[in-house]
């Protein structure tokens, strides 16, 4: 134990004040198709996560930072549609902001995270 840490030096935290994100997201695997502002052709994706404050999800599909979509999947059993604006992309992995969703869609993804988080744990008859 030299320099007096418990910890191995391979093992870093991130700061949150560094952190980007300020609310949380569940992983979810959903298909979904989005179309670009002012298109009516839909392309298929792929969701990766998901949080009341937008979305990330897989694409084949050619998108930049600052476009505008329109997304739509089912949750929970449920359609929901939503328009986004694009706030990054990496490779095929596509970051989404929710533009003014309804209040309805933030309630059923904040029912879908706390799921995702604590029943998961509950155990099983």
């Amino acid at each position: 134990m030299s320099g007096g840490s418990f910890f191995n030096e391979s093992l870093h935290f991130r700061d949150p004040a560094q952190q980007k994100r300020k609310k949380a997201r569940a992983q979810i695997q959903a298909e979904a198709e989005f179309s670009l502002k002012g298109s009516p052709s839909y392309q298929s994706c792929q969701l990766v996560d998901i949080g009341i404050g937008g979305l990330s999800f897989t694409s084949r599909s050619t998108l930049y930072q600052g476009d505008r979509v329109h997304i739509r999947f089912r949750l929970m059993e449920r359609s929901v549609e939503f328009d986004g604006e694009v706030s990054r992309v990496s490779g095929k992995y596509v970051g989404l902001a929710f533009l003014d969703p309804s209040e309805d869609h933030l309630e059923l993804i904040q029912k879908y995270i706390h799921s995702n988080f604590f029943d998961k744990d509950k155990k099983k008859p």
